[in-house]
């Protein structure tokens, strides 16, 4: 072998380890998050949002297929012990290790953060423009 090629391998080798290395670290932010995590939705400012209930809620969270900065979170309240679905969305990871989404409908639009701390989350939503926080969450991993 040349010189020339044991560079070329070398660098080769050393792109596919630090290439490896980042798939593993942004892999790790997702199961740090990953699994199901149960407790709080608590409304902060009824002002805002008049229409706002407390709710007990259980949050499925998987990463999202090929990404390494992604995360699906189906949310459910528990209502009359039942989980009852309000919908499935993905949140994407910042550079400050939070999670965020944003959600619109007709009638709102949405900014959600999600921090999380080894087995507890703890989360806000925020109502958009006005940038009024509306909801605490405060959950737990139950493995």
């Amino acid at each position: 072998m040349t010189t020339r090629t044991v560079r070329a391998l070398a660098l080769l080798a050393a792109a596919c380890w630090l290439g490896a290395g980042a798939a593993r670290a942004d892999g790790s932010a997702q199961a740090k998050i990953a699994g199901t995590w149960r407790g709080t939705s608590t409304c902060v400012d009824r002002q805002a949002a008049p229409a706002c209930n407390d709710e007990q809620v259980v949050y499925e969270v998987a990463a999202v297929a090929g990404s390494g900065d992604r995360v699906s979170i189906q949310a459910d309240k528990i209502v009359d012990g039942e989980r009852r679905n309000m919908g499935t969305q993905e949140y994407r990871l910042e550079k400050d290790g939070s999670w965020t989404c944003e959600f619109q409908s007709p009638r709102v639009r949405t900014a959600w953060r999600l921090v999380v701390d080894g087995d507890r989350m703890t989360g806000t939503g925020t109502l958009l423009p006005s940038n009024a926080v509306v909801r605490k969450m405060e959950l737990e991993r139950r493995k």
